[in-house]
């Protein structure tokens, strides 16, 4: 009866231990397959949405504007949400492809436009407060010239009338503005149309002021200062000057789009051609390739078969971590690919820290098959404490950062990401599959000598 029993648990104990060795076995099949399912959604991404050329690629103008905090006018979330959503409304109308516009720490905006000819019309545009007021001159400075009185306040004199608030009139009273042309001459105008409220205060304006000349002025700059010739404008008024067809219709364009709540200031302007875009495209491509190369053959030499199966771990990586930029709608830019190029070589190293522990572990009498196993989880949690320490750094570059850093950043973010499922799902699943196979224990193939007990 005892041997029976003992019989019987023999056979349990080895079926435990086979269905165990099962369901490892399990894990790293749906290890792989999950991780070339998504291999194969990063390839389909690649495809039908490749990752955008960044402007220092494929040319244009990238500008960081950052707020300037003024009395009454303070730099909040609130009023850079407002400045984002004028200058977008200005760069959507300018009709410019593709133009990327962001929060760049808390108190910047990054505009890139590609393919932009003429950029010191755009800078004008989208930086400009568009503060628009209209203000009675003083009988003494009403001969004078727009030009003269522009001089006056240039030099701290005020030529207006101090008006009371029930007559004062800001862009804000506007409904729309457009271009229009004059009846006589056909001068290029703007025509501006009140909103009900404001045309009133608009009449009560030319009541007090008729036959008195109005300035209409935008960001402390006479437009133009006609005589109002009439009491009742009927919601409706005019700006003209010397003014083409462009300069109308850019100011037309910064009365639609409203106020900036608060004064931008050009940071950084940054104006790439197209042909310095290609060139930089192509060292930047040349220098990948040689590293690659460079890699593939240190990693063959010293690992042998480890490094045949590290050439694989590193063509899933890259797919991985280009699906992963198309995916976050990111323009690939020359820090990106220099961010590309160190996390390549971030993830051979984290392949090289696994064959490294492999050895050592074989080096204390551990078979192959163990040394597997535990080299494997050791290497991991090593790598994996560099790689976080790596990834917080980047995170504060990408939180703090502006224009290129915060591009640099996000590619060490994603690639960081794309470097632990590599290793986990794939790396360790192939080691834990082919861990069994005596063909590994040859020294020629493995490059790893076991050690006899």
């Amino acid at each position: 009866m005892s041997e029976d029993l003992s019989s019987l648990a023999v056979v349990y104990s080895f079926t435990i231990k086979e269905a165990r060795v099962l369901s490892n076995k399990q894990k790293y099949l749906l290890s792989l397959a999950f991780i070339l399912l998504l291999v194969g959604g990063s390839a389909y991404l690649l495809i039908v949405q490749p990752p955008k050329l960044g402007l220092d690629l494929q040319g244009g103008m990238n500008v960081i504007l950052t707020a300037k905090a003024k009395k009454g006018a303070p730099v909040t979330s609130e009023t850079m949400e407002q400045a984002l959503f004028v200058i977008e409304q200005r760069i959507n109308k300018l009709g410019v492809t593709e133009p990327q516009i962001s929060r760049q720490g808390p108190s910047s905006i990054m505009v890139q436009l590609p393919g932009i000819k003429n950029p010191d019309r755009v800078l004008d545009i989208i930086g400009k407060t568009a503060l628009l007021e209209f203000k009675p001159v003083k009988d003494e400075h009403a001969p004078l010239s727009e030009d003269q009185l522009n001089d006056l306040i240039k030099k701290g004199t005020d030529p207006f009338v101090s008006l009371p608030e029930e007559l004062r009139i800001t862009g804000d009273a506007l409904r729309s503005a457009n271009v229009g042309y004059e009846e006589t001459g056909g001068q290029p105008l703007v025509n501006l149309r009140f909103t009900s409220k404001g045309g009133k205060v608009f009449d009560k304006l030319a009541v007090q002021y008729y036959q008195k000349r109005v300035a209409i002025i935008l960001d402390n700059r006479i437009q133009s200062a006609p005589v109002l010739q009439s009491t009742h404008y009927g919601g409706r008024a005019e700006i003209s000057g010397n003014f083409t067809i462009d300069t109308a219709k850019d100011l037309a364009l910064v009365l639609q789009t409203g106020r900036l709540p608060v004064e931008l200031a050009i940071s950084e302007n940054q104006t790439v051609g197209p042909t310095l875009g290609r060139d930089s495209l192509n060292a930047g491509l040349r220098a990948g390739i040689l590293g690659l190369i460079i890699v593939a053959l240190y990693m063959l030499i010293m690992y042998r078969v480890y490094g045949l199966l590290s050439w694989v771990t590193m063509s899933i990586f890259v797919t991985l971590l280009m699906g992963s930029l198309a995916a976050a709608n990111a323009s690939l830019t020359l820090p990106g690919i220099a961010g590309i190029i160190f996390m390549f070589g971030s993830a051979a190293d984290s392949s090289v820290i696994v064959y490294e522990r492999i050895k050592e572990e074989t080096k204390t009498g551990k078979s192959i098959r163990t040394a597997m196993h535990t080299g494997y989880a050791h290497g991991f949690k090593t790598f994996l404490d560099a790689d976080l320490v790596t990834f917080l750094t980047a995170a504060v570059l990408f939180y703090f950062g502006i224009g290129p850093v915060r591009g640099f950043a996000l590619t060490l973010m994603l690639g960081i990401g794309c470097d632990l499922l590599t290793s986990f799902f794939f790396t360790r699943a192939v080691l834990g599959l082919s861990a069994p196979l005596k063909i590994l224990s040859k020294t020629w193939l493995s490059g790893i000598r076991e050690v006899a007990a």
